[in-house]
């Protein structure tokens, strides 16, 4: 089965709030997710408008914690689960701080395409419309990672990278503290993404994958 290939613009939003190019992804197979900071609790309006066209393509994702470096780190994070889920897809971070870099070239120069853009200028080359093969050309490197492990797989028409970031977006006095609701809380956020999935499998996947772990009818949780 051939990887789920959408290419993913992953926005540091803390540093970047100008969105406006947010408009030329429309046409785009591109996903989006926005990383908001802990204190950042006021968006623009014309910002979620945008958001909202594109539904389920884009996600909001805010930090709980504090720091210099925190959201950085999420985003970095974030980068290597959608890694172990296709090291094909095209991954940009939206930021103007250089303390990507590294990482990005690290990922570019075994095989992963991804790199960072900070303008809207630096993306009207990389952005193109939605096509039979969606994916941006960019420069690859040709040598490979090694003995890497196989790549997660969705369940049921969801992503695990979006099943696991939902979670750790949920903060942790709120979470489920059972297996059966936390089933009933995904069944509810991705209804419309896949209304016939069986989310009591992806809770027993969530903790094959120590996400989660499951004592009895209780649950604890390893994700941030």
């Amino acid at each position: 089965m051939a990887e789920k290939s959408n290419p993913v613009l992953l926005v540091d939003y803390e540093n970047i709030q100008d969105l406006s190019l947010l408009k030329r992804l429309l046409a785009t197979a591109f996903e989006v997710r926005v990383f908001v900071g802990a204190n950042q609790t006021k968006i623009p309006v014309d910002v979620v408008k945008t958001a909202q066209r594109f539904g389920e393509r884009l996600g909001w994702v805010q930090i709980d914690g504090h720091g210099k470096n925190a959201l950085d780190f999420h985003i970095a994070y974030t980068l290597g689960l959608l890694v172990a889920e296709s090291k094909s897809r095209g991954l940009y971070v939206l930021s103007r701080d250089t303390g990507f870099d590294p990482l990005l070239q690290y990922l570019d120069k075994r095989g992963i395409p991804c790199r960072r853009v900070s303008s809207v200028d630096d993306w009207s080359s990389i952005a193109r419309p939605a096509s039979p093969s969606p994916q941006p050309t960019i420069p690859r490197a040709t040598d490979e990672l090694s003995e890497s492990p196989p790549p997660p797989t969705s369940r049921q028409g969801v992503s695990m990278t979006d099943v696991q970031l939902f979670i750790n977006g949920i903060p942790p006095r709120n979470r489920p503290k059972t297996p059966k609701t936390l089933a009933a809380h995904l069944a509810s956020h991705f209804k419309k993404q896949a209304s016939g999935a069986d989310f009591s499998a992806i809770v027993t996947e969530l903790a094959h994958r120590s996400v989660i772990v499951i004592n009895g009818n209780s649950l604890s949780y390893r994700s941030k």
